[in-house]
C-alpha cells in the first residue's frame, strides 16, 4: 500500500524486446479510453496476481494525525535502474520537498539526498495526516509521491521511522518509455499519473477503470487524457483492445493530461453482482492531485474513507 509504483520497468524493457503485451502494434487499437469502458466483472481482491475474494472497500481506518514530530529516514532511488546484484540505484543530490496534503507551495521540509547514498531525513510535523513529496534531480523527471501517511506501528519510541523506506524517482528515459510501449508519444507539456489501487487489506484490486476528472465525486473526464492498464507477466502497459479494466496487479497509467492545479484521479467499478446487473458503476477511490507539465504523479490509491 505504501509503494506508489509497483511494476518493474526492467521487466517492461525485456518484455518489449521479446514482443510482449505492450509492443508497438497499434493496428485496430480502440478509440481513446477516458476511463468509462465498463468492466466485465465485479471488483476483486488479489494477492500475488491471484484472486483472494471480494475487494474490501469499507474497513479502512480513519486518518490519524501524528501526535508529535516524526523523523523519517528514507532513500531516493531510481525507479528503473538496478545494480549488478539487482539492487536499487540511489539518486544522489536529489532535492526532496515534503508538504502537507497536496500543498506543494507550502512545504514543511526541503532536503537534499546524500551525494553517495541518496539517503535523506525529513521531519514530519506534529498534527500531520496526509503528506507528499516532490523529487527533482539531474536526468530525472520531476516526480511526485502523494497521499502518504505515518503508520504508528512503524514509528519507534524516539519518534523515528523508515516508512516509506524509498522514494522512487522516474528518469527522463522511463517517462518516454512507458507511453511508447502502447504506441503513444507523450505530448510535451502534459502530465502523467500512474500507480496501483489496493483495498483496505492492502490487496490489489482488479476490474476497476480509472479516469482523471476535473470535478470531485462526479464523472467529468479531462479531455485528451487516456487510461491504460497493465498485463500480469511481464507487467506491461497494453492497448485498450487488450485491456479495458485493471488486471489482478491493480496497475494503471493515465497519460496526455493537460496541466491543471487540481484534478481528481478516480477509480470506478461494480462492487457487487447487483451493481453489475444494474450497469451502474460506483466511485470507489478518489485522490486529488495537481497535474503539472512534464511531471509524473504517483501516490497511494485506496478506497474512499474518512
Amino acid at each position: 500500500m505504501r509503494l506508489a509504483l509497483a511494476f518493474s520497468v526492467m521487466s517492461v524493457i525485456s518484455g518489449a524486446a521479446c514482443g510482449g503485451g505492450g509492443g508497438d502494434d497499434t493496428a485496430g487499437v480502440d478509440a481513446a479510453d477516458f476511463g468509462f469502458n465498463k468492466p466485465t466483472g465485479i471488483l476483486r481482491a488479489n494477492s500475488n496476481d491471484a484472486e483472494v475474494g471480494d475487494a474490501d472497500l469499507t474497513s479502512c481506518a480513519a486518518d490519524a494525525a501524528t501526535p508529535g514530530v516524526v523523523m523519517l529516514t528514507t532513500e531516493v532511488v531510481d525507479f528503473q535502474a538496478r545494480d549488478s546484484q539487482g539492487g536499487r540505484v540511489a539518486v544522489p543530490g536529489a532535492t526532496v520537498v515534503a508538504f502537507p496534503g497536496i500543498s506543494v507551495d507550502a512545504p514543511f521540509s526541503t532536503t537534499t539526498s546524500d551525494s553517495m547514498t541518496g539517503k535523506t531525513t525529513v521531519a514530519i510535523p506534529a498534527g500531520t495526516k496526509r503528506y507528499g513529496f516532490k523529487m527533482t534531480a539531474d536526468g530525472q523527471f520531476p516526480t511526485f509521491l502523494l497521499n502518504q501517511y505515518v503508520v504508528a506501528a512503524n514509528v519507534d519510541g524516539s519518534g523515528n521511522t523508515t516508512d516509506p523506506n524509498v522514494l522512487q524517482s522516474v528518469s527522463n528515459s522511463t517517462a518516454a518509455l512507458l507511453p511508447a510501449l502502447i504506441g503513444q508519444t507523450r505530448t510535451q507539456g502534459t502530465g502523467v499519473v500512474a500507480g496501483a489501487l489496493r483495498d483496505c487489506q492492502a490487496h490489489e484490486i482488479s476490474n476497476f477503470v480509472v479516469t482523471v476528472s476535473s470535478t470531485s465525486m462526479t464523472q467529468t473526464p479531462i479531455s485528451g487524457a487516456q487510461a491504460f492498464y497493465f498485463s500480469l507477466s511481464p507487467e506491461l502497459p497494453v492497448h485498450h483492445k487488450q485491456a479495458e479494466a485493471a488486471a489482478a496487479n491493480g496497475l494503471f497509467m493515465v497519460i496526455q493530461l493537460p496541466a491543471s492545479p487540481t484534478a481528481y484521479v478516480q477509480a470506478w467499478g461494480f462492487p457487487t453482482a447487483a451493481d453489475m446487473t444494474s450497469g451502474t458503476m460506483k466511485l470507489v477511490s478518489e485522490l486529488e492531485v495537481p497535474v503539472l507539465a512534464d511531471t509524473v504523479v504517483t501516490g497511494s490509491f485506496e478506497p474512499i474513507h474518512n
